[in-house]
């Protein structure tokens, strides 16, 4: 999101200088980038959305209201180049995308993408949702996947966060709970059908066999996803039990 533009402003002014001067070597970009930037130079305000993409469009605004406090916004140009822009709660100007905070930068793309582009149905991939989000809020963007999925889009993300995955395991686990009994419960709209997720852990192997995947359950009775996360925490609280023990036994 912070590149775009200097990136398509560098390719137009090479492409102005085409037998003019010797043309520049550009380095290539990954299929998965160029695909995401040729997207977002189709985006406008003005472009008319399908009537079966407007129900995707509405789940924009609660995850800008509820992660963002803004509106992630789209002008275009004289030339229909469109510009992104942040505008935070109860501002009344706009703040540019590349000066707003990493937070604001990496979910922009996904309330860009619900807001023009994802349609049920469709397949949503998200590297590290995770990315550049306090803890709080990487629960809140889980819930907020939740809907999504709620809503018919499929979404295929990659982690390393426990909170995330903790948060996926309790909307799973509130399926199991009738709706009468979820009353004050700041989850209680999200629950997930357990049919409708799955979870798949990348071990490292032996080489030259690389990484094994397998299948994970829910544990039923930790509400967890078994990943050796744990095992991180156990491992860190025993090495400071034991950095305090001799601190006091110095003293």
């Amino acid at each position: 999101m912070h590149s775009h533009q200097v990136l398509v402003s560098a390719i137009v002014q090479n492409a102005s200088m085409t037998g003019l001067r010797p043309t520049a070597d550009v380095p290539m970009l990954p299929g998965v980038l160029a695909d995401f930037l040729t997207l977002m130079i189709g985006i406008s305000n003005k472009r008319r959305l399908p009537t079966h993409a407007k129900k995707a469009q509405k789940l924009a605004t609660p995850l800008e209201s509820n992660l963002l406090e803004g509106t992630v916004r789209v002008e275009s140009s004289e030339t229909g180049y469109p510009t992104f822009a942040y505008r935070p709660k109860n501002w009344q100007n706009d703040l540019p995308l590349m000066r707003a905070s990493s937070m604001v930068s990496e979910l922009a793309p996904v309330v860009l993408y619900l807001r023009h582009i994802i349609r049920p149905g469709d397949i949503f991939i998200i590297e590290e949702p995770e990315s550049h989000l306090h803890p709080a809020m990487q629960a809140t963007f889980a819930r907020e996947l939740a809907r999504l999925v709620n809503e018919g889009i499929r979404i295929v993300i990659t982690t390393h966060s426990e909170w995330f995955l903790e948060q996926i395991g309790n909307l799973v686990r509130l399926y199991d709970l009738p709706p009468t009994k979820r009353g004050g419960l700041q989850v209680k709209d999200y629950a997930l059908n357990p049919d409708d997720v799955g979870a798949w852990l990348f071990k490292e192997s032996k080489p030259p066999k690389g990484s094994v995947v397998e299948e994970i359950a829910l544990d039923p009775e930790t509400g967890l996803y078994p990943t050796g996360y744990d095992l991180v925490s156990e491992a860190l609280y025993n090495e400071g039990a034991i950095i305090y023990n001799r601190i006091q036994g110095n003293k």
